[in-house]
């Protein structure tokens, strides 16, 4: 009986001292792991390149705040509401069609007359390249690929290559368009 009593002693107490064991364990574990410290290197990064070859002007990434504003421009084109896309552009701007030899000041009845000319359009951009010449003006570059349907019956296809500039004021003054045959 004595012999029953000290293994059965022996056995809890090992129980008891593996309990222990992993106890310690997990606090060590999880001591260590919360003592870690994620460390964030900053690293510098060459913003400028390119260069405006007559002034030697480098460019800069531009903002994303400025390729929503001609995320919405372009949407607000497409479903034809020439109130939205003159929302964050000057009352007049000068429009450079990649179809004609001089740019067309367009002023927000010249935009309604254009869209009564259609049914509807359908605008899919490609990309939006936000970029600014250092200290003189800031664009947004973007492709979109264009289908206009005309009320009489007729459809445009396009793919535009299209830079919209920004003046100090935040708005759009200056949209210069090219058509691309990709």
């Amino acid at each position: 009986m004595i012999c029953e009593i000290i293994i059965t002693f022996n056995i809890k107490s090992i129980t008891k001292r593996n309990k222990m064991k992993k106890i310690a364990l997990l606090l060590v574990i999880l001591v260590s792991v919360s003592s870690c410290s994620n460390q964030v290197v900053e690293k510098e990064v060459n913003k400028k390149g390119g260069e405006w070859v007559s002034s030697g002007t480098k460019f800069i990434m531009g903002s994303d705040e400025q390729v929503e504003i001609v995320r919405n421009l372009l949407s607000s084109y497409a479903a034809m509401d020439a109130d939205e896309v003159f929302k964050n552009v000057r009352d007049t701007v000068r429009f450079f069609p990649y179809n004609a030899e001089k740019p067309v000041m367009m002023t927000i009845d010249d935009q309604r007359d254009m869209f009564s000319l259609y049914d509807s359009i359908i605008s899919k951009p490609v990309y939006f390249l936000p970029y600014e010449l250092e200290g003189v003006r800031t664009l947004v570059e973007v492709t979109s690929v264009e289908t206009k349907y005309k009320k009489d019956g007729s459809v445009e296809e396009d793919l535009f290559l299209e830079k919209f500039i920004f003046g100090k004021d935040g708005k759009i003054h200056t949209v210069r368009q090219w058509r691309a045959a990709w």
